[in-house]
C-alpha cells in the first residue's frame, strides 16, 4: 500500500552496495554516485577494495580528462588505436593495450604507472618504442609486475637490454628463439608459468642454464605446420628440468596424415630425458577440416591416433589429447 514503508538504496548494507559497485564501470560508478552524500563517497573511493575497472573505447575516450574517477581506476583496458594520456591513471594495477599508438607505448614508465602489476599489450606490428618497453620490463623497471603478456605475431621478440626483474611469474608472448628464450629464463628466475611460440633458429648454444623455478609451460605452434623440429623443442626443455606441467600445440594440415602419425611417439622421448618431474602433459592437435582434405581424416583414424597417444604415454603422468579440426 502507500502508506508502507519504500526502501531506498541508502538502506542497503556497505558489503551489499560494494557488491553492487563491483559490477559497474568505473565512469559510470562515479557519475551516479560521488558526491551524493559522504558515506556514498567514501564507499566509491576505496579503489583499492573495489578494484574499479574502466573500459576505455572511442565513445568515451574524450570524457577521461580530468575526471576524479580515473583516479580509482584499478583495471583498465583500452581498445584499439586510441590516443590518451596515462598519467591520468596512476593507480591502475592492470593494463591491458590493444593495437596502442607508438605515443601510448612511451607514457609506459614506472614513474607514471607506479604500481603495475599486471600488463597485456597486444599489437600488430613491430616498432621502436615496443623494444623499449622490452628492454623496460627486463630490467625491472616496474618494481611491482607480477606478470606480462607481450603479444605480436609476425616478427620475433627482442630484448637488447636486461638486468632481472625477480617479481615477474607469469609471461605469456608469441615467437621467441633459442637465445632469447635464455635471456628471459636468466632475466626472470621466478618464472613459473611461460607461454610461447616456439622459432627454430637451428641455434646451438654452449652454456645450458637450467632455470628451476619454472614449472608450467604452453608452447603453442598452431599458426605453423610442425616440421619435425624436435630436436628445437628439446633444446628448450632442456633449460627447465623441473618442469611439472607442459602443454602443446601442434598444426599439421598435410593430407598425409596416416604416414605422418604412424612412427610419431607423441614426445614421449623428449619428455622422458627431459623432464623427469613431469605431471601433466596436455597435447592439442588441429588438423584440416577442408574438403579437400577431410577425406583421408575418417573416425577410424583419429580413433587410432587417440589409441596411440594414451599408450604411449600410459602409466607415467596425466596425458590428454584434444583433435581439432580447423579449416585452412
Amino acid at each position: 500500500t502507500t502508506n508502507k514503508y519504500k526502501s531506498r538504496l541508502e538502506d542497503l548494507p556497505n558489503e551489499l552496495l560494494t557488491d553492487i559497485f563491483k559490477q559497474l564501470d568505473a565512469q559510470n560508478l562515479f557519475r551516479s554516485f560521488y558526491n551524493l552524500n559522504k558515506r556514498l563517497n567514501q564507499l566509491v573511493q576505496a579503489f583499492n577494495y573495489l578494484q574499479l575497472t574502466f573500459h576505455m573505447n572511442q565513445s568515451n575516450v574524450l570524457k577521461t580528462n580530468g575526471e576524479i574517477y580515473s583516479f580509482y581506476v584499478h583495471t583498465l583496458i583500452v581498445d584499439p588505436w586510441i590516443n590518451f594520456n596515462l598519467i591520468h591513471f596512476p593507480n591502475v594495477r592492470r593494463l591491458t593495450l590493444n593495437s596502442p599508438f607508438p605515443k601510448v607505448i612511451e607514457q609506459l614508465k614506472a614513474n607514471v604507472v607506479p604500481y603495475l602489476e599486471h600488463l597485456s599489450v597486444f599489437y600488430t606490428y613491430n616498432m621502436y618504442e615496443i623494444n623499449i618497453l622490452h628492454n623496460e620490463i627486463f630490467s625491472n623497471r616496474f618494481p611491482n609486475l607480477i606478470s606480462c603478456e607481450l603479444l605480436e605475431n609476425q616478427t620475433l621478440m627482442t630484448i637488447q637490454k636486461s638486468t632481472q626483474s625477480p617479481l615477474i611469474r607469469i609471461l605469456k608472448t608469441k615467437f621467441i628463439n633459442l637465445s632469447i628464450y635464455e635471456k628471459i629464463l636468466s632475466v626472470c628466475p621466478n618464472l613459473y608459468f611461460l607461454k610461447f611460440s616456439m622459432y627454430s633458429s637451428n641455434e646451438l648454444l654452449p652454456n645450458v642454464q637450467l632455470h628451476k623455478n619454472l614449472k608450467y609451460m604452453i608452447v603453442d605452434q598452431s599458426e605453423t605446420d610442425w616440421f619435425d623440429d624436435e630436436f628445437t623443442l628439446s633444446e628448450f626443455l632442456a633449460r627447465v628440468p623441473n618442469l611439472e606441467q607442459l602443454v602443446f600445440h601442434r598444426r599439421n594440415y598435410s593430407r598425409n596424415i596416416v604416414n605422418e602419425f604412424e612412427q610419431y611417439d607423441w614426445l614421449v622421448s623428449i619428455i622422458n630425458f627431459r623432464l623427469p618431474f613431469i605431471r601433466k602433459l596436455k597435447f592439442h592437435l588441429y588438423l584440416s577440416s577442408d574438403e579437400n582434405v577431410n577425406g583421408v581424416i575418417d573416425k577410424n583414424i583419429l580413433t587410432k591416433i587417440q589409441s596411440d597417444f594414451t599408450n604411449v604415454h600410459k602409466g607415467q603422468y596425466k596425458a590428454q589429447l584434444e583433435i581439432h579440426l580447423k579449416p585452412l
